[in-house]
């Protein structure tokens, strides 16, 4: 026979709390699960925003887009994400700003393009401009020559001849009687650079300051530090920034400069300096002795159409001896008359690793690990004027990495630097 037994209510409690401890617990697995499946997939649309932002870089680098103006970029794929991208010029490259939106999510990447340089780049291409090259002293040219019709031959200066069994250590071409250009607009930015009204009117003006420092993302406004002759030292300026003097631009062995651009019309970089920046002059560019110019800088002049050439023998791109530059040397400009001092002059125990490029005459005592590009080579000599005479400089294209990035002289195009 059953007996009715009663449950005590706190036993009843309990049951109820192990109830409500395994339903809670049971949520909680749910939440986590789901919690985990969001993440997971917002972890793959941000790494799918990525890589559509390499995409767009790529793709945009292959296109001719205009400038300034956000793209909406046709790549393939249903994943519902949008490529806007925009192309400006920073210096002498290419500047591609790509942003990914998918929803709310939004990914922003920045990069500087410039020419490729290929697997076969040359060392040089000299103009042909009817009359044949000499090569002397201790001169040496590797790699891949394209020279005038009339060919490279031996030759000396001042008793000292040239060291080596063949002129070209490489094969050579025949050049065409005009240098490869670049493009017209990247020649209208530089002047839209140099024009004495830019920047008057531009916003993210600062007012140049002492000990200042200004650190700004390429994902911003470009920040403006303008002035007459400006002083660069114990300075600070790093990232989306141009200084801009009317008169003259000096930096100091203390300033601390990374990938910003300098423009005026003279621009003198101080012995000891160390960092990348890009110097943007319409008269003339000095670089001291013992300066170290990282990857990717730039020296260029872009003098104005029918100047008349220098008296005084200066040049309008000088590199010191001991001095390091690595990027672009590069000039440009006709002259309104001919010339017997050279634009561009790289000293003794100058090394240039990169390109230069020179419209008019070069004067190379240095080494140039890379390539070449120049209308005529000249040197001074014991008050004499040696035209198209190569003396005691190196042109060497084997030890430049094919990564490296120059000016865009053709469709061919790689990434320089990513920005931040």
């Amino acid at each position: 026979m059953l007996s009715n037994k009663k449950v005590k209510a706190g036993a009843l409690q309990f049951v109820l709390f192990v109830g409500a401890l395994i339903a809670v617990l049971l949520l909680t697995f749910v939440l986590l699960h789901q919690a985990h499946q969001l993440f997971d997939k917002k972890t793959l649309k941000t790494v799918q925003l990525v890589q559509k932002a390499d995409m767009g870089v790529q793709y945009a680098m292959e296109q001719n887009l205009p400038l300034n103006n956000s793209v909406l970029l046709n790549l393939p794929g249903d994943d519902g994400i949008n490529v806007y991208v925009e192309k400006s010029y920073w210096g002498v490259f290419e500047k591609y700003s790509v942003v990914t939106k998918f929803k709310k999510n939004k990914y922003v990447k920045t990069a500087l393009v410039g020419g490729a340089m290929g697997q076969q780049f040359p060392a040089l291409y000299l103009k042909d401009n009817d009359r044949p090259m000499i090569i002397a002293g201790r001169s040496k040219i590797t790699g891949n020559a394209y020279l005038p019709k009339q060919g490279i031959r031996p030759g000396g200066i001042g008793g000292h001849f040239y060291q080596y069994s063949t002129p070209v250590f490489g094969n050579t071409k025949h050049s065409s009687k005009e240098l490869p250009s670049i493009d017209m607009s990247l020649k209208i930015s530089f002047e839209e650079l140099l024009n004495p009204l830019f920047g008057d009117e531009g916003n993210g003006q600062l007012r140049y300051q002492r000990n200042m420092k200004v650190m700004n993302s390429f994902k911003s406004s470009t920040q403006l530090v303008t002035g007459y002759v400006l002083r660069l030292d114990d300075i600070e300026l790093v990232g989306n920034v141009i200084v801009v003097a009317s008169g003259q631009i000096e930096v100091g062995a203390h300033s601390t400069i990374n990938d910003a651009l300098l423009v005026a019309p003279k621009i003198v970089i101080e012995s000891g300096f160390k960092g990348s920046l890009q110097a943007i002059a319409s008269r003339e560019i000095v670089v001291e002795e013992n300066v170290e110019l990282e990857y990717p800088s730039a020296l260029l002049v872009n003098m104005e159409k029918g100047v008349v050439p220098k008296k005084n023998g200066i040049p309008n791109i000088l590199v010191k001896k001991n001095s390091t530059v690595r990027g672009v040397v590069s000039y440009h400009g006709k002259l309104a008359e001919n010339s017997f001092i050279p634009q561009v002059k790289i000293e003794e125990n100058a090394l240039v690793q990169g390109e230069v490029y020179c419209e008019e005459n070069l004067e190379l005592k240095g080494t140039v690990h890379g390539k070449v590009w120049t209308n005529n080579f000249i040197s001074l000599e014991n008050g004499s004027v040696y035209q198209n005479h190569l003396f005691n400089g190196t042109i060497d294209s084997s030890i430049l990495p094919v990564q490296f990035a120059g000016l865009v002289l053709d469709d061919k195009k790689t990434i320089a630097k990513w920005m931040y």
